[in-house]
């Protein structure tokens, strides 16, 4: 993994979204789907924020939203909303001792911001809002929210949340184990509504 692939260790949050991000997707080779969704960042916690990020074939467009708005005076609605507090944003990116993996080596930044036509078709047929949760080592535990389509985006909360441990996220990254075996066996837990899950 080259070190232009992550952002620097003193990064902000902010400074991730606003300059690495479409610094990093400039540089890129990869462009996103014509009908890219528009990506919701909501952060919360210290140095947090909530921002809207669009990618077109010329550049990765981010805006910060006031954070004073309010369910009712929305006018464009994201096509899917992600919302974390901003250790576990900053431990997607940089890694976490205590957590497994979260963005293996092979998958890059672009991969999840240049989505193709075909991930756009799996995308499409999501419809709601989850939660998933990851059981780290010394009781660190790893979250993120994230909504699909509008009655994802309208929901007051996850209809599902999906619960794993950090040997069980290993194993599955690796190919030890699948989804299914994961799922049968108790290590992979499923709340509220599995079809959305899975």
């Amino acid at each position: 993994m080259d070190d232009e692939s992550r952002p620097g260790a003193t990064c902000s949050a902010t400074e991730i979204v606003t300059s690495w991000l479409p610094g990093a997707f400039a540089a890129a080779q990869r462009r996103p789907s014509p009908d890219s969704p528009t990506v919701r960042l909501s952060l919360s916690g210290e140095g947090g924020g909530e921002w809207d990020l669009c990618a077109t074939e010329q550049e990765l467009h981010v805006s910060a939203r006031e954070p004073g708005w309010r369910r009712g005076r929305e006018t464009n609605e994201p096509g899917i909303w992600l919302r974390q507090n901003t250790s576990d944003f900053l431990a997607l990116l940089r890694g976490d001792p205590d957590l497994p993996a979260l963005l293996p080596p092979q998958i890059g930044i672009m991969s999840l911001l240049c989505i193709d036509d075909n991930q756009m078709a799996l995308l499409n047929d999501i419809n709601g809002r989850l939660k998933i949760e990851i059981e780290g080592r010394r009781r660190r535990r790893w979250a993120m929210d994230v909504a699909f389509g509008p009655a994802g985006v309208r929901a007051g909360h996850p209809r599902s949340t999906v619960r794993v441990d950090s040997r069980t996220c290993e194993d599955l990254s690796s190919g030890a184990i699948v989804v299914m075996q994961a799922l049968m066996s108790g290590r992979l837990r499923v709340e509220g509504d599995r079809g959305l899950a899975m």
